[in-house]
């Protein structure tokens, strides 16, 4: 339902996206107005690209905030826990050790790999960090999900760890870009190598 819900509400809207991508379901802290407009708009829920290419790796390094933000934005960060979308509201409740689906809607497909990870909220007064995201695995068990170049509805099942429960944890979806061309490990040069252009998305979730 919650999917349905947020398909409906991009129908009047996706004729005039040009931007990138954004999870679906559950739906991201960005995304949350699409559903229910007691939540802060954000008609850019589809940029949250760190900044765009130039700022992540020329002003910082390649670094990104932890859920797509400038990594040079002053922290909370807006989507980040207590920033301006990241507002605590637990969109799903999951069973530990679960299989789940994830559903990313890309406007725009810049080929390269989704990965999905997990972090545990300790403190619900503070930002999740980079350092507590532990990535999720794939059914097949790897940890990188190619993109077709003519995806733009992409479905994805993860496992969620085993014995790991909590009240709020952050499911986060990472997209690297493989559109690029750059440098490879060998020295050669090709599309997909190098740094490439970074989307993230938040989620808030339980788990039981």
């Amino acid at each position: 339902m919650i999917l349905l819900s947020v398909i409906l509400a991009f129908g009047f809207v996706l004729r005039g996206v040009y931007g990138h991508g954004m999870m679906l379901d559950p739906p991201n802290r960005s995304s949350l107005w699409r559903f229910n407009d007691s939540f802060p708009i954000n008609y850019n829920d589809n940029e949250n690209f760190c900044g765009g290419f130039a700022v992540q790796w020329s002003e910082h390094g390649g670094n990104c905030g932890p859920c797509g933000d400038n990594y040079g934005d002053s922290v909370p960060r807006k989507n980040e826990n207590t920033g301006t979308y990241g507002l605590g509201y637990v969109v799903t409740q999951y069973k530990s050790g679960s299989v789940i689906n994830i559903t990313t809607l890309l406007t725009a497909n810049h080929r390269g790999t989704f990965t999905y990870s997990l972090c545990v909220l300790k403190d619900f007064t503070q930002p999740e960090t980079e350092e507590c995201f532990v990535n999720l695995p794939y059914l097949d068990g790897s940890y990188g999900f190619k993109i077709e170049p003519s995806a733009y509805y992409v479905l994805n099942s993860v496992v969620l760890p085993p014995g790991v429960t909590c009240e709020r944890c952050v499911l986060r979806w990472h997209y690297k870009t493989g559109n690029s061309w750059g440098t490879c490990n060998d020295g050669s040069g090709a599309i997909g190598c190098g740094p490439q252009e970074t989307f993230r998305s938040c989620s808030d979730i339980s788990i039981v």
